[in-house]
């Protein structure tokens, strides 16, 4: 049975410079994908979202502001799919994010989540730091990275109180100050129940490998703790072999990787549809 669906484009602002192109491709390849499987698919922006009501049984998405996410809940609520759910998306934002893998069983960077506005001088942040000795990294609380200065390594305590006192005079309300791990940085890209489409070491040539058996139980289990059906990782290799992950997106662009990506998601999306009844 052929159901109608609905794509909706990341935000601009959450989509800034290189990534608004790649963004859109995925979204629009996946599209192609569901119409080759015989669905009527509209693409749209999700500044139209608040206009409109629920026209489509079944809505991908890759919107991430608290203002459309609200909107899709209350679809949601009215029986309508949505993927990636809106409280995986939220799960995404770097505070819950923090929150939630420090509570799971994935190996995750000590992190400490800082209210900028309740610290009485930023350098008094110091005595709050995770144990570390190779530095930290200063991250915006809320979203990820937007702009420059949003994640900055600092290699010393007072790098990390100048950072969150930039983050502060930005009206950013909290920070998380991540301890610096070394290895091998590895990026993957995943889709639900697949499993990993597409892994890169994106910095320079890997000097540690990766074995792809526990990346693919690396990148499930993600899918599993923050309930997400489309995803992307960043882990890293550790010198004694671990895997620790270190970031996870909510659909990423699949760079390198979209033509194969789009028929995955497009699956997952029919596999979810059929098991909600739609199709």
């Amino acid at each position: 049975m052929a159901a109608s669906m609905l794509g909706i484009y990341r935000e601009q602002r959450f989509s800034p410079g290189i990534h608004a192109a790649g963004d859109a491709e995925i979204l629009e390849r996946t599209g192609a994908a569901l119409e080759r499987a015989g669905h009527p698919v509209q693409l749209i922006a999700p500044e139209c979202l608040p206009t409109m009501p629920p026209t489509a049984p079944v809505v991908f998405s890759m919107c991430q502001s608290l203002e459309a996410l609200a909107i899709l809940q209350d679809w949601e609520q009215q029986g309508v799919v949505v993927i990636n759910t809106p409280a995986a998306v939220r799960a995404c934002y770097r505070l819950s994010l923090v929150t939630t893998l420090g509570q799971s069983p994935l190996r995750f960077p000590h992190s400490i989540v800082l209210a900028l506005d309740e610290l009485s001088t930023h350098a008094s942040a110091a005595a709050v730091l995770p144990a570390s000795t190779a530095g930290w990294w200063v991250k915006r609380g809320d979203v990820h990275a937007m702009q420059d200065g949003d994640v900055l390594f600092a290699p010393n305590a007072a790098a990390v109180a100048a950072q969150l006192a930039n983050l502060r005079q930005r009206a950013i309300r909290h920070a998380v100050v991540q301890a610096h791990l070394t290895g091998q940085e590895w990026k993957f890209y995943a889709v639900r129940d697949y499993g990993v489409v597409h892994a890169f070491a994106p910095h320079e040539t890997p000097f540690l490998a990766i074995d792809p058996r526990r990346l693919h139980a690396l990148a499930c289990q993600v899918g599993e703790v923050l309930g997400l059906d489309i995803y992307g990782g960043d882990c890293l290799v550790t010198p004694d072999g671990e895997l620790c992950l270190i970031d996870v997106n909510d659909w990423p662009s699949f760079r390198d990787c979209r033509p194969l990506a789009a028929i995955h998601i497009a699956q997952r999306i029919l596999d979810q549809a059929q098991q909600r009844g739609v199709l």
